[in-house]
């Protein structure tokens, strides 16, 4: 064969294959609907930012509907914003949904192979495996034991120093998942285990902006000094102090081991278990470490978003917390406070543990998904690779599912004709598919007991000035990867002289038991 021949050959099979591309997309159907795009760079401009983009999502989605996309530097993002369209791609096809996006600022601060970041596959399983046996609805019972003492501490410290509520509220959940993961008991305000919860904190709030990452890892490489090159001090300062973390608590658990003082929790019969099996090797205790630092860094932080938002919500719902009082009242009597055994008896109060978490969800937009495979939805094409983001909180402010979904109702989710018999938003709240939070039963469990007990035991009030004057509060949130309240104002004075009395009572009590 000539070369001219061949040269021939080679250029009508490119037009064929040419052909053949330009038919296969001409059949293939659309994207779904978004706002216009600019050319090249599609819709960078007007990406929202991640303190408003779950309002922003849903006021597009009545314009463009529950399954919506933008094209960001050529990604492709899918918005759901119903939970029909939601539990559709995600549960009936959670298969093809089960993978994660790349968070590059995330990833490169030590939180690569943490559970709720990793891509799925063999080590997200073995993980997920590892965290979800403890935490199953049965055995999640073993730890109210902890969260009963706890929340004694809590109410001691919210009425010894109400000003700092929303730091007792955190020391509450981070004690719980301390105890839980590590067997540590936090025993002080000062303990280097609080610190650390801050810390993560302080870690989320820096890498959630923004940078040039998130468009090409090649920008890892740029100098410091360069123009919006801020991510390459950030990763170098942050690396090491988030390593730091996850590692070290797990070696003070062996050291206890080996001295046979270790407390039972999760990482030590982990190892126990592991030693006992195969002999305990680097690469299981690098694993123990980043599950063990799930529990502590997912439990600790959402528990405390959702228990603030909670008492914003009695704050400008006075008429939800005097009815949460009298069920109390009601069912628990004045004589003492509330516990597990209640649980059943208090359905009010269980609905409001559950409008909290729908009102404000903790994670407002979830935590993306990636298509790992093409698809075709409702007439529209879905690529492999692209971004799903499951807008949380446009799903729980769907009108079709909730009557006036922007107010606090709990007694919506009371059955006919009590209430309004609306189902809970469990997806939207918790995740779903193969991404459904394994700590949904343990999250539930620590929010209700201390919902229930600072209404049993306080009157949350609006804060009065120096002057006498009310202060009306304003409640607006800070949205990172999850949502906050902004501090707000607000007074939380005991009830009764009687209820002041069994909080020193069960604090004494657990002083007590800490001392033995």
């Amino acid at each position: 064969m000539g070369f001219l021949t061949a040269l021939l050959l080679v250029f009508v099979l490119l037009c064929v294959a040419l052909v053949r591309a330009v038919r296969r997309r001409r059949a293939r159907p659309p994207y779904p609907p978004g706002p216009p795009a600019d050319p090249l760079i599609g819709h960078i401009r007007i990406m929202p930012s991640t303190d408003n983009a779950h309002e922003v999502f849903h006021d597009w989605a009545q314009q463009y509907g529950d399954v919506m996309s933008l094209d960001v530097l050529g990604t492709r993002y899918v918005i759901l914003n119903s939970a029909e369209a939601a539990t559709d791609l995600l549960e009936k096809r959670n298969s093809k949904y089960a993978d994660r996006p790349t968070f590059p600022m995330y990833e490169r601060v030590g939180w690569k192979d943490t559970l709720v970041f990793l891509p799925y596959g063999p080590y997200f399983r073995k993980q997920r495996k590892m965290l979800q046996l403890p935490l199953e609805k049965e055995r999640v019972t073993d730890f109210r034991h902890i969260e009963e003492q706890e929340t004694c501490v809590m109410l001691y410290n919210i009425m010894s120093d109400p000003d700092n509520t929303d730091a007792f509220v955190h020391r509450y959940t981070t004690a719980v998942t301390m105890e839980l993961a590590y067997g540590h008991r936090v025993v002080s305000n000062d303990d280097e285990y609080l610190k650390a919860a801050d810390m993560v904190i302080d870690v989320l709030r820096s890498v959630t902006r923004p940078s040039l990452l998130d468009v090409s890892p090649i920008f890892e490489y740029l100098p410091a000094w360069f123009p919006g090159a801020w991510f390459v001090k950030c990763i170098k300062e942050i690396k090491p102090v988030v390593l730091r973390e996850i590692q070290h608590p797990v070696s003070v658990v062996q050291q206890e081991l080996m001295a046979g003082t270790a407390k039972p929790s999760f990482v030590s019969q982990q190892l126990e278990d592991l030693s006992r099996e195969n002999g305990l090797s680097q690469e299981d205790l690098y694993t123990v470490s980043m599950v063990a630092h799930q529990i502590f860094g997912g439990g600790s932080e959402t528990g405390w978003h959702t228990i603030m938002t909670f008492i914003a919500c009695m704050l400008t719902n006075p008429d939800v917390q005097r009815k949460g009082e009298e069920e109390l009242d009601s069912v628990v009597g004045r004589g003492r406070l509330p516990d597990f055994t209640d649980r059943d008896s208090l359905p009010y109060i269980d609905c409001i543990v559950k409008e909290t978490m729908r009102w404000q969800p903790v994670v407002p937009l979830s935590v993306p998904h990636k298509a790992m495979e093409d698809d075709e939805y409702r007439g529209m094409h879905i690529p492999k690779g692209a971004t799903i983001i499951p807008n949380a909180r446009g799903i729980t402010w769907d009108e079709r599912h909730f009557h006036e979904p922007r107010t606090y109702k709990p007694e919506r989710f009371l059955p006919r004709p009590q209430g309004a018999g609306e189902v809970f938003p469990q997806g939207a709240v918790f995740g779903w598919g193969r991404r459904l939070c394994p700590g949904r039963y343990l999250a539930d469990d620590v929010v209700w007991l201390a919902i229930a007990r600072i209404l049993a035991v306080f009157d949350i009030q609006k804060a009065v000035d120096a002057d006498g004057n009310v202060v009306e509060p304003h409640i607006e949130f800070t949205t990172v990867l999850t949502s906050h309240p902004k501090p707000f104002p607000c007074s939380l004075r005991p009830r009764s002289e009687k209820a002041a009395e069994l909080v020193r009572q069960a604090y004494d009590m657990h002083m007590a038991n800490v001392a033995v």
